[in-house]
């Protein structure tokens, strides 16, 4: 939650014109609800179960750029569909950058923030880090560089980890 994801995402799509797909639009797209709601409504299992509904109706065989929510490493059948579809990018931001980020935004569009307060958005962000950390095939540090740097990381990381797997289809 707050690393950049669909920043970076949307840079990297405005440099490789790859199609871009973001997982929580398409859930509001679909449902016809805000995230916040579907997480008032329905509660969190049943948003992590159309979390990765979308994941499984995105086009396997084309190249595409995906930003999900901070929550999806949650659903280890998520986490196993993103990888066994692509790269999977950890934008590992320092607790304080997250802090700084999320204050600035509206809670309500965020329900974890409504919810849980500051110490229980720490404690969930520490958590988490683990699976993040399990998930991911590259760590990008955005204190490492500005959203340009991180953009053409990411791309530079995709296209290595692409050419690998194309040699292990040959």
């Amino acid at each position: 939650m707050a690393s950049g994801k669909t920043s970076v995402t949307r840079r990297l799509q405005s440099v490789t014109s790859r199609p871009q797909a973001s997982v929580d639009a398409l859930i509001v797209q679909t449902t016809g609800l805000p995230i916040s709601r579907l997480f008032d409504e329905r509660g969190e299992p049943a948003f992590r179960q159309l979390e990765l509904e979308t994941l499984a109706s995105l086009e396997a065989a084309r190249p595409l750029l995906v930003d999900t929510g901070g929550g999806v490493v949650n659903t280890p059948a998520a986490v196993d569909l993103l990888r066994e579809r692509g790269v999977v990018i950890w934008l590992d931001e320092p607790w304080i950058t997250i802090r700084s980020r999320l204050d600035r935004s509206d809670p309500e569009e965020r329900p974890l923030v409504r919810d849980l307060g500051w110490s229980g958005l720490e404690a969930l962000f520490r958590r988490r880090r683990a699976l993040y950390a399990a998930a991911a095939d590259f760590r990008l540090c955005g204190q490492d560089g500005d959203l340009e740097a991180l953009a053409h990381r990411a791309m530079l990381r995709s296209l290595i980890w692409e050419r690998r797997q194309d040699g292990k289809r040959s």
